[in-house]
């Protein structure tokens, strides 16, 4: 009994194994072909900072609100 157990179990541990090294190579090859470049100037324009008081209050750089005078904060 043991001898068909491992007659049937050597053969299927190869062959998961196997399927799994195919699944990481295809995963790695798309994620590398299919990845942006990121532009770095495009990622600082679009920060935007707030006033935690003023929501309403927008602005592309950071600074002091107009209407408080508080320090803007990153928009989340």
């Amino acid at each position: 009994m043991k001898k068909i157990i491992l007659f049937l179990a050597i053969p299927a541990i190869f062959l998961a194994c196997k399927g799994n090294e195919n699944k990481s190579d295809a995963t790695a090859t798309d994620s590398t072909s299919t990845a942006a470049p990121v532009d770095t100037a495009k990622a600082t324009s679009a920060i935007q900072y707030t006033c935690p008081m003023h929501p309403d209050v927008i602005s592309d750089k950071p600074g002091t609100c107009p209407q408080c005078g508080m320090e803007l904060q990153v928009k989340s």
